[in-house]
């Protein structure tokens, strides 16, 4: 176990200590700072401990992330289809919840000694209707300010051409080292990127595997507590 300095005296583990001194570079009273406002932030935003599944129940029912397997690596494949999301239809408030659930349950199913995720970001179908940039920047936010050095590698697929203006904003909110990570890929390149990183049997048949998808609510994932329902009073 490590112990943080004076600034935060609770004792963390070893493994998240390492994770937010490489998000500060190993600057150890920024890293503590940055973990600080962790805990503020999840306290407040997660006062259970996990968001309860009646208070994103819309944004589960919409079909909007896969929970894939595991990559070559034994990185959880998390998918999430931009199309199926219309801000119109969710608050924004309920949208960051399902953010944070989808997280959860997607850490929660990594195989011991593994940290990190990958994501594909499906944009097929997108329309100015599904665009959702205060949701966007909110959700990459989200990942690299409250979990650090989870993002091993994010593909964004099938990406219509005026979704480059829209990144080009919402790039601008986050770090080079979460950009770093985040790749395009065209429809020429996608099948072979993809089978590089995730096995045929598990990358689903629309990126050119077959797999077929499987919804993030239909995953059970052993002692998460998010499975359990409660009903908001």
């Amino acid at each position: 176990m490590a112990v943080w300095p004076h600034i935060f005296l609770q004792e963390v583990d070893d493994s998240t200590c390492l994770r937010f001194l490489k998000a500060r570079s190993m600057h150890i009273s920024k890293a503590a700072k940055m973990y600080v406002q962790f805990r503020t932030w999840r306290a407040s935003f997660v006062p259970l401990g996990y968001i309860p599944i009646g208070h994103i129940t819309s944004e589960l029912n919409a079909n909007k992330c896969a929970l894939q397997g595991y990559s070559k690596k034994g990185y959880p494949l998390m998918i999430a289809f931009a199309a199926n999301h219309y801000p119109a239809k969710s608050s924004l408030e309920t949208f960051k919840k399902y953010v944070v659930h989808i997280l959860d349950k997607t850490i929660a199913s990594t195989p011991a000694g593994t940290e990190k995720i990958t994501v594909i970001v499906d944009l097929k179908h997108l329309s100015y209707k599904n665009v959702d940039l205060k949701g966007y920047i909110a959700a990459f936010q989200f990942l690299q300010n409250y979990y650090p050095e989870r993002l091993a590698d994010l593909y964004m697929v099938n990406v219509p051409k005026f979704f480059h203006g829209i990144w080009k904003v919402v790039s601008r909110f986050l770090d080079q080292p979460t950009n770093d990570k985040i790749r395009f890929l065209s429809h020429d390149i996608m099948r072979e990127v993809l089978l590089s990183v995730v096995d045929v049997g598990t990358l689903p048949s629309d990126y050119g595997g077959k797999a077929d998808f499987i919804f993030i609510q239909d995953v059970h994932v052993p002692n998460f507590p998010g499975e359990v329902t409660l009903v908001p009073t």
